[in-house]
């Protein structure tokens, strides 16, 4: 069932016990006024002036007409009286109504309870009467009489008819207009959520620049729109990064496979050239033997730099110990004069650094800078290496003063499996893979990269970490 079915159907109910109320309460309550009116009108006729006269009208106490008997004189009034005495039996009697109809007196045999107000039929069940009955004490002989008068409640009981006949017809009136007035306002109320929900299923069918359209906001459907609205940016967003990520990886395993293929081809062809007899001993074969050693390096050299992205990937930083970064980078120094010594390498360091990170990845961190450094740029350069202080941050710098790196490249040389001079890369046998472990291994101490590079003025990689507090 739709929602302003159900509002609809909800109203309706409410509707109609409301009005079953508000009706029922106003019949019991006009009912009871116009009873307490006609109560008040029995209790004023029952005085002593009016029992006075009328028993003096009827002669009950010896008139020559027969006294008490049916015969006697009847007044003709709105009342219809009875006379009782001390035994119960009635004395005498008038009917109510006009002498030409008179109505039916009430059915009462005996002399009743007095004091109290109550209904009794007609004697020919036409009609009800309201009774009241009071005793009084005849003064002249002492009897003790009970006067009864009643009158007939045929107009209260029109009116009550009346009014119960308006009250339901006006109560269905307001039913049927308020069902309908609930069912308009529902259906115009809830017409911005059919279009949320058109909005919703455009984007289902894969219109993710779609948006829903935003209602007022400060109703609930307008706040349910922002929402929904941010709800479906953020699963593009995680949508286009999960394609983008999926690319990646696509573009990860073929540039990983093209990398493998081809030591891979070089060191099964030497195998076939040797098993074909082809590389006979001597010269040849020692240097078919010298190349698949090489490829066999440069293939366990690459397996190795995946297996360090790999576990960059999957952990943050590996185990975090107190390292001293100028005493670190001076290692590094060391190393790199004696690996190639025709790129001079200078350090400044005024000061110790003190980091918390893994001791071994940032090692790594400056081998692969430096050697970044020297495989692309010419014999003979020089080579800057600086660590230092600076608000907050442990600034560690690489710089060269080489051919440095065109613009086209500069955005992409962290990318794995990228490489600015593929041809000089693989005579080198780089893989492509030392800035994005420079990168992944910065950016899992919770530090930043930069480069800073221009064609014939040299490279330089900036390094911040977190300097660590010591207390």
């Amino acid at each position: 069932m739709a929602i302003r079915t159900k509002i609809a159907a909800a109203m309706a109910v409410l509707l109609i016990v409301a009005v079953a109320i508000i009706g029922f309460v106003t019949v019991r309550v006009v009912s009871d006024k116009l009873t307490g009116q006609v109560d008040e009108q029995l209790r004023k006729a029952t005085n002593e002036d009016n029992l006075s006269m009328w028993m003096n009208t009827v002669d009950v106490l010896g008139g020559a007409d027969g006294a008490g008997g049916p015969e006697g004189p009847r007044l003709v009034s709105q009342y219809a009286l009875l006379l009782f005495d001390s035994d119960g039996q009635v004395v005498a009697e008038q009917q109510a109504g006009t002498a030409d109809d008179p109505d039916p007196l009430p059915d009462i045999s005996s002399a009743p309870q007095t004091g109290l107000y109550f209904n009794v039929a007609s004697t020919d069940g036409t009609m009800t009467y309201r009774v009241y009955a009071q005793t009084f004490r005849q003064t002249t002989t002492g009897d003790i009489y009970t006067f009864v008068v009643a009158t007939p409640l045929t107009e209260v009981q029109a009116s009550i008819s009346t009014l119960t006949r308006t009250v339901l017809i006006t109560g269905v009136a307001v039913a049927i207009i308020g069902i309908l007035a609930a069912w308009i306002i529902t259906r115009r109320g809830l017409r911005v959520v059919d279009h949320m929900v058109a909005d919703a299923e455009t984007v289902a069918t894969g219109h993710l620049g779609h948006r829903i359209t935003v209602a007022d906001p400060r109703t609930e459907m307008g706040r349910l729109s922002l929402a929904l609205n941010r709800m479906v940016s953020r699963l593009t967003d995680a949508i286009t990064q999960r394609d983008r990520q999926h690319e990646r990886l696509r573009q990860f395993v073929a540039d990983a496979g093209h990398e493998l293929r081809t030591p891979l081809t070089a060191i099964g062809g030497y195998v076939q050239l040797y098993q074909n007899g082809a590389a006979a001993q001597g010269e040849k074969l020692d240097r078919a033997m010298d190349r698949i050693g090489s490829e066999n390096a440069r293939l366990a050299k690459l397996v190795d730099d995946l297996m360090v992205l790999s576990r960059l990937d999957e952990e943050v930083g590996g185990d975090r110990e107190l390292v001293e970064l100028a005493q670190l980078a001076q290692d590094a120094v060391d190393d790199a004069e004696v690996a190639d010594p025709t790129h001079p390498v200078g350090l400044i360091a005024a000061e110790p650094v003190t980091v918390v990170a893994n001791e071994g990845q940032l090692r790594q961190v400056l081998v692969n800078l430096l050697t970044n450094a020297r495989v692309h740029t010419p014999a003979g350069t020089a080579i800057d290496v600086s660590v230092k202080t600076e608000d907050g941050w442990a600034v560690m710098r690489v710089a060269d003063h080489g051919p440095g790196i065109p613009a086209e490249h500069r955005q992409k040389v962290f990318d794995r499996f990228y490489r600015a001079d593929p041809s000089r890369s693989r005579a080198t046998g780089g893989s492509g893979l030392g800035l994005s472990i420079v990168s992944s291994i910065v950016a899992a101490h919770g530090g930043l990269i930069r480069l800073d590079s221009a064609e014939g003025e040299g490279t330089t990689i900036e390094v911040r970490l977190p300097v660590a507090r010591l207390e």
